[in-house]
């Protein structure tokens, strides 16, 4: 009988052991997942006013339809989109 309440007792201080080493990790993960998130919403937002401010230089539009720049507005546009999608 005494045999048996050791080995329960060991075995509850190992379980308690592993469930807060395992919430210790779940909290940094999520704190790891919140820092990435805020990070991709900033980056949308600085690369929307990038792409605005782009604009406004080419009001005319010369550059944006020329083959050569036209291509770093699609890639700022297409970057954008990737953000978005995830």
């Amino acid at each position: 009988m005494i045999l048996t309440i050791i080995i329960l007792s060991i075995l509850l201080c190992v379980s308690i052991f592993v469930i807060f080493n395992l919430l210790r990790k779940l909290e940094r993960y999520e704190d790891t997942f919140d820092e990435t998130d805020e990070f991709i919403q900033d980056e949308i937002k600085r690369n929307e006013a990038l792409l605005e401010a782009l604009r406004q230089i080419d009001n005319r539009q010369m550059f944006e339809k020329d083959d050569d720049v036209g291509s770093v507005f699609n890639q700022i546009k297409e970057t954008i989109q990737r953000f978005k999608s995830r």
